[in-house]
């Protein structure tokens, strides 16, 4: 039986992302150290943490004991099916989908980004105005990386799942997602900041990008 849990090793950050849920420290041979009944946990700096909600929660929570060492294989699953990982592939969390084919197709729902137990989420998040990190390719072959500011009246409002796609379409991609947003969207050329974070605070520290270099 496969659980699917999230591991957060250092390069994620100080601290796991906070929630209901089950955390299990682990050292850096895989060890159970510590349980927490939350998340949003420090992460230990030669160490990992393992991070459950609903029934994969449960199950951490009975077999993760102390003194535990704890074996973790990693999988990548997409379109009902399991991707090999190879040294040549990368992956970047993201979604919905919001073109194929040159055609608008936002593929909320069915990536799960609807939840019935808090219809408000996806209001907040896909109809909503925010900031937005989109990725998308041209019939060409041609690789599209967008950035739109946001909630910054008289600045950026921001845009919608429907008019991300629009956008995109306006750019000439015929293939399009949705990437993260809100504050940290942010897109750099040249370690200079191209664009305008939302957050009071300025650059948001983030766990991913997508890096781009000069060719050879």
């Amino acid at each position: 039986m496969d659980i699917f849990l999230n591991k957060f090793t250092p390069d994620f950050g100080k601290v796991t992302e906070p929630g209901a849920g089950v955390e299990v420290v682990l050292d850096e041979k895989g060890r159970v150290i510590d349980t927490h009944h939350s998340r949003g946990n420090p992460i230990p700096e030669k160490g990992s943490v393992l991070s459950a909600t609903g029934d994969a929660a449960d199950w951490l929570r009975i077999r993760a004991r102390p003194g535990t060492r704890m074996k973790v294989k990693t999988k990548v699953f997409s379109d009902g099916r399991y991707l090999p990982l190879q040294s040549q592939v990368g992956i970047i969390n993201g979604g919905p989908r919001l073109l194929q084919g040159g055609n608008t197709h936002i593929t909320a729902f069915a990536e799960g980004f609807h939840w019935e137990e808090n219809p408000e989420f996806y209001y907040r998040f896909g109809i909503y105005r925010n900031p937005r990190t989109l990725a998308g390719t041209t019939s060409e072959g041609d690789i599209l990386l967008v950035t739109v500011d946001g909630r910054q009246p008289g600045f950026s409002v921001g845009l919608n799942f429907k008019e991300s796609a629009e956008l995109m379409k306006a750019l000439g991609a015929t293939d399009a997602v949705n990437l993260d947003g809100g504050g940290s969207t942010t897109m750099t050329v040249h370690q200079q900041m191209v664009n305008q974070p939302s957050d009071a605070t300025g650059e948001r520290p983030i766990g991913d990008a997508i890096l781009v270099f000069p060719g050879k």
